[in-house]
């Protein structure tokens, strides 16, 4: 049970205002910046059972509210709606916008509401940074059903929601089961380029600067590249990959003047079909841009069946990491931080194989060699390929006695190490090699 200090809000929240055509300031983004003046926690009753919580903490650029609907009759454990504001909104406004919260508490589900530390933030690593903060506050006091965590958000909640489930494959982690994208803004190039506040992105307290003179800050709150002036759209451009094993439905107003909005979430549909997603458009007969347009029932009605779905063995994905960590069952360290790092992976337990191809800016990948399934007793065979000349180790975990060869390529390299302590095995490919390298480690 979250147990805080209620604290009436004295005063209603004014309505959110756009950001001046003047450098934005943290008053006119709508957030705080995190101080050590400040106490590291404080929150109040809104409503009912509606809590709004402000985390303060030293390693927060900005601070972060949001508000937690805790339902009386809440399942344990309960499954958790989380909801993505749109732009210029906040955590109250959602709830004055759409009844989604109220809709899912009568259902026994927890209600999470992040701000993002602003209410422009559009999905920025820094917003997604203090999400996660929040979503550890929340998971250590209540009981979260950890498959079954949703996301739904509007316009660039949209995006954001996609863009956080995409970056999020943590199995460790809090992971989304399922998506609800309404008019997102998935691409944050054809955002930049079709909005009237260029200043807004270009500002020190967002990206710094363009698509073009900062493309990393773009592309990683991205799930498509979407050029709107050239016409032009990079289906493989982004994370849209992440998404191939998380359900999405697409909803949008098929006469909603943001014209943009609705191509980038057409785009993303498609950009999951090529990935074999579970995938579809929502499109609906109405000419406003809002929350409205979503009928809430079949909205949560679709999201209640949906439980997280893992990679299996088998499986063959496209995974694209843009920090160093853990990305489903692959522990990934990348050569150069600021860059994307694709990776083409599958384990094939029938022939005893791991296959990492089509890599690039990869430093080292690990796995745990019998978590996935295959056999260290037996012969087991690594497959890797690079598109670019960086070194990369592979590292095998669970491999409790050193191997009585290991070969590359037919040869016996020296290549490669065992550390017994840790029954770790790596195999380094050194920069520059060309081609596909088969390695086969006999036990």
């Amino acid at each position: 049970m979250i147990i805080l200090t209620a604290l009436a809000l004295a005063t209603p929240l004014a309505a959110p205002q756009a950001p001046a055509s003047a450098e934005p300031t943290q008053e006119s983004l709508g957030g705080v910046l995190a101080t050590p003046v400040m106490p590291p926690l404080t929150g109040g009753v809104i409503n009912g059972r509606m809590l709004e919580i402000t985390l303060n903490l030293p390693n927060q650029t900005w601070q972060e509210r949001f508000i937690v609907g805790i339902p009386g009759n809440m399942q344990t454990p309960a499954p958790v709606l989380t909801l993505f504001h749109g732009y210029g909104e906040e955590p109250q406004n959602v709830l004055q916008n759409t009844t989604l919260a109220q809709e899912a508490m009568s259902r026994g589900w927890l209600v999470f509401i992040p701000l993002g530390a602003h209410k422009f933030n559009y999905g920025i690593d820094y917003a997604q940074e203090n999400i996660e903060l929040a979503f550890e506050f929340l998971g250590s006091r209540v009981p979260i059903d950890m498959d079954r965590v949703y996301g739904v958000g509007f316009s660039m909640g949209g995006g954001a929601a996609a863009s956080y489930a995409a970056r999020h494959l943590d199995p460790d982690g809090i992971q989304f089961a399922a998506v609800v994208n309404h008019t997102g803004t998935t691409s944050l190039r054809a955002t930049y380029q079709t909005s009237n506040d260029f200043n807004l992105f270009e500002s020190p307290l967002m990206f710094g600067g363009t698509p073009d003179t900062q493309p990393f800050r773009y592309s990683r709150s991205s799930t498509i590249d979407m050029d709107a002036i050239a016409g032009t759209v990079d289906l493989r451009g982004a994370l849209s990959s992440n998404l191939s094993h998380i359900p999405v439905r697409h909803w949008y107003a098929t006469m909603d003047a943001n014209a943009s909005i609705i191509e980038q979430t057409i785009a993303l549909d498609q950009a999951m079909q090529q990935d074999g997603a579970d995938t579809a458009l929502v499109p609906r007969a109405f000419a406003i841009h809002s929350w409205s347009t979503l009928d809430n029932q079949a909205v949560l009605d679709w999201l209640e069946p949906q439980t997280l779905t893992r990679p299996a063995p088998g499986d063959v994905l496209r995974t694209i990491a843009d920090r160093d960590g853990a990305w489903h069952d692959l522990g990934i360290k990348q050569t150069n931080a600021e860059e994307l790092t694709p990776i083409l992976w599958t384990v094939q337990p029938q022939a005893n194989a791991f296959y990492a191809i089509e890599t690039e800016n990869l430093a080292e990948v690990a796995i745990d060699a019998t978590e996935i399934g295959l056999d260290t007793g037996a012969m087991m065979r690594v497959i890797f390929q690079t598109k670019d000349t960086a070194s990369t180790d592979i590292v095998l975990r669970g491999i409790d006695q050193m191997p009585s060869a290991v070969h590359r390529r037919g040869s016996s390299p020296s290549g490669w190490t065992y550390d017994a302590a840790t029954s770790t095995l790596t195999l380094h490919e050194l920069g520059g090699a060309s081609g596909w390298a088969a390695w086969t480690i006999l036990p």
